[in-house]
């Protein structure tokens, strides 16, 4: 009997042992850093990816502004309009933007230019990542 005695007293060490070493266990297992690490790696591709379509954004939209100040330009004549633009989007390297992305429209004094466009680029693998961009100015002249 002592034997069986000892045995049950050796299971309540071993569930003691077991208790006190879950309570010493804090952090995450080698899976869980994988796990965070691989989101985060997500996050990083995703912002280089994403940024310089936004960057290319800003470059569109502050060409607009200053062609809308430019006053050599005549806003009556579509292709002085798109040549200047084509000069300054060249010089800003958005090369995005094609001519068939340029709408121009004249109407009471008034020509409203409106640059509206989509880009992609590859993502991961077959996935592609893309936006569509809509910029307009009005020249008042």
């Amino acid at each position: 009997m002592r034997i069986i005695g000892l045995g049950s007293t050796n299971k309540g060490r071993r569930m003691k042992s077991l208790i006190r070493s879950k309570k010493k266990q804090k952090g995450l297992s080698s899976f869980g850093w994988i796990a965070i690490a691989g989101f985060f790696g997500l996050l990083v591709v995703s912002f280089f990816k994403v940024f310089p379509m936004y960057y290319e954004n800003y470059k569109v939209k502050t060409v607009l502004e200053s062609l809308s100040q430019d006053s050599n330009i005549d806003p009556k004549s579509k292709r002085a309009i798109w040549e200047s633009l084509q000069k300054k989007l060249y010089v800003q390297e958005a090369r995005t933007v094609t001519r068939q992305d340029v709408s121009m429209t004249r109407k009471d004094g008034k020509t409203t230019i409106t640059i509206s466009y989509e880009t992609r680029d590859a993502y991961i693998a077959n996935l592609f990542i893309g936006a569509s961009f809509t910029q307009s100015v009005v020249i008042e002249r």
